[in-house]
């Protein structure tokens, strides 16, 4: 279902669209990896890897990072506030570690190292539930408590920000695509 994300009244909102995304996306992989008996489809949980690191990390994470997160330090964030922001933060690199761990393993995989499998599932079994309380943490303690503190004037600019940078993404992401095949 696409939602044209600028009939949405928040940036906030934006975000959380984009969450709805990604957990589906996190509903597949688990689905992946979680088929006994069967020998894994490398290239579905590759494409799966590649929406985390395009659309959940560069983009999605992105936006927040280099937007929503340099306004909330603007902001006067309550102490309680201010570490789930820090939590959040850390919780995204970490994220970066495990879609490395994950390509590295289906790579081996896909070149019949079965060994691999095991390093795969593992470490898909720690991102998908702790990215899906991440997920949480933003839509209900972050996010929230963020938009109570922002001007409808800062996210009126937010919300044309998240847009210029989708815009850019799309083409840095698609302009690498060729560079690598040229």
């Amino acid at each position: 279902m696409y939602i044209d994300a600028s009939a949405i009244r928040k940036p906030i909102g934006i975000l959380m669209i984009e969450h709805r995304l990604i957990e589906r996306a996190l509903n597949a992989l688990e689905a992946k990896i979680n088929l006994p008996g069967s020998p894994p489809d490398v290239i579905a949980i590759a494409e799966l890897i590649d929406f985390f690191g395009t659309y959940a990390d560069a983009t999605h994470h992105g936006k927040e990072e280099d937007i929503l997160f340099v306004d909330a330090d603007e902001l006067k964030l309550s102490e309680e506030l201010a570490s789930v922001l820090a939590q959040l933060r850390d919780d995204h690199v970490r994220f970066r570690g495990y879609r490395r761990a994950m390509k590295e393993a289906n790579r081996k995989l896909a070149k019949g190292d079965k060994a691999a499998l095991n390093d795969l599932v593992s470490t898909a079994k720690e991102f998908i539930p702790r990215l899906r309380q991440h997920i949480v943490k933003e839509d209900k303690m972050f996010f929230p408590e963020f938009d109570k503190l922002q001007q409808k004037s800062d996210r009126d600019k937010m919300k044309i920000a998240f847009h210029a940078f989708d815009a850019e993404r799309i083409h840095e992401t698609y302009k690498a695509v060729v560079e690598r095949n040229e």
